[in-house]
């Protein structure tokens, strides 16, 4: 799926393509990324790897989410992670999060059965407890995500087709 990320030097939107994530070159730990992809798509049933790569540096993996079919129903964003040049002060590229959270979404619609369409759920789960709260807050504020419980979010069909809307405005 074609879209666009923020190349953060020139303030200008760039196209990058989000597509299945081969098993080799999936980051890992190893390439300093905090989750092993490759590892945890193994240890999950009915979860596939996304990557999202600029279009014009098509190896270089910009970012990485598992979208999960719970008990082959239930859609679950299992992991997602930006890559570490584009988090900080210095970042390469935004929206970057924004775009694999709206793919996410978009595959409840495909992918969801019955009341699962259009609900994505997603757990935060960092070692402490108070990062955890910072990074539901910013899911709240920056993806509509709710508060489900003390680790997990869910984003409902209103705020999930707006995410859609705002990061593939041209489908």
């Amino acid at each position: 799926m074609k879209v666009k990320i923020l190349e953060v030097s020139t303030d200008e939107l760039i196209g990058a393509i989000i597509r299945k994530g081969e098993e080799a070159e999936l980051p890992s730990i190893q390439d300093e990324w905090r989750f092993n992809f490759a590892k945890q798509l193994k240890k999950l049933s009915n979860s596939t790897a996304y990557v999202l790569v600029a279009e014009d540096t098509p190896t270089e993996i910009e970012g990485c989410m598992i979208f999960q079919m719970r008990d082959k129903v239930i859609p679950v964003m299992a992991f997602l992670e930006i890559a570490p040049h584009n988090k900080g002060d210095k970042k390469k590229y935004d929206h970057v999060a924004g775009c694999l959270i709206a793919f996410a979404f978009k595959q409840t619609y495909i992918k969801g059965k019955k009341d699962y369409k259009g609900y994505l759920l997603f757990d935060v789960l960092e070692k402490d407890p108070a990062n955890t709260k910072k990074l539901m807050q910013m899911y709240s504020n920056k993806y509509n995500a709710k508060k489900m419980d003390d680790s997990t979010m869910i984003i409902y069909d209103d705020d999930g087709d707006a995410l859609i809307e705002r990061y593939f405005p041209n489908e």
